[in-house]
């Protein structure tokens, strides 16, 4: 078994992990209403926004052509157009918004929650600071938990879209971004894998990229945490 198998099962096992964290799992079973709605779609708009620089950092500090220009190809899916949507996925916020009674200048203007503060400043860090090949790994480990083929029961994406279906009352075209993630998530994960596979050479630096991604995951929880205590509190208000 090569090293990138190993430790590829080993990323999957830690999503799996991931999903029966409180964080994750109060999320997912949290009932959603209207406004809850409304502050995830704000909250999520400011994530897919503030997640490029981490990205960005991942190109310019790439010591490799070919992984700068797959990771550029990536980002153009997220920030000008994605063949999947005819549209950058940001915009696509901006229409789950526009689904639960938001104006797009509600959702562009958001401010964010302190936790999703926290949480977006936490991967921009690891992006500068970790060893190039444990910053790539950290910063894409993410788009697994979109995965539903390593998830049992469904990955994020499948979860978040049955409960604005469910709870809401929304059909799958009025909520484009679960569909769109779900299937880029998969594509990008097996590109960066491959990345990771050529460039991660030792049992040490694969062992730096699950350190790596257990740090990206906590991130993850912040984030999630913060956003679920935010909808249950029915005092809390976006500006």
């Amino acid at each position: 078994m090569s090293l990138a198998t190993k430790y590829d099962e080993v990323l999957n096992e830690m999503t799996r992990e991931l999903f029966r964290t409180s964080e994750v799992h109060g999320f997912l079973e949290t009932q959603l209403t209207r406004r809850r709605a409304q502050i995830i779609a704000q909250q999520f708009g400011l994530f897919v926004k503030n997640r490029r620089p981490a990205w960005t950092y991942l190109i310019a500090r790439s010591p490799y052509l070919d992984a700068r220009r797959a990771l550029l190809m990536h980002e153009a899916e997220e920030i000008i157009r994605d063949p999947r949507c005819d549209s950058d996925h940001y915009s696509l916020w901006v229409v789950h918004g526009k689904a639960v009674g938001l104006t797009a200048e509600e959702v562009i203007n958001a401010e964010p929650l302190p936790t999703t503060r926290a949480a977006l400043a936490g991967w921009t860090y690891l992006a500068i600071y970790r060893p190039w090949v444990q910053a790539l790994g950290g910063v894409s480990v993410l788009e697994r938990v979109n995965m539903d083929k390593i998830i049992p029961g469904g990955a994020h994406q499948t979860r978040a879209e049955k409960r604005w279906i469910e709870d809401l009352g929304l059909s799958p075209d009025q909520i484009p971004n679960f569909r769109v993630h779900r299937e880029a998530d998969s594509d990008h994960k097996s590109e960066t894998m491959g990345l990771l596979e050529k460039y991660a050479k030792s049992e040490e630096d694969w062992l730096g990229i699950v350190d790596a991604s257990k740090e990206s995951f906590d991130y993850w929880r912040v984030f999630l945490g913060g956003l679920t205590h935010a909808i249950r509190d029915e005092n809390y208000f976006t500006s």
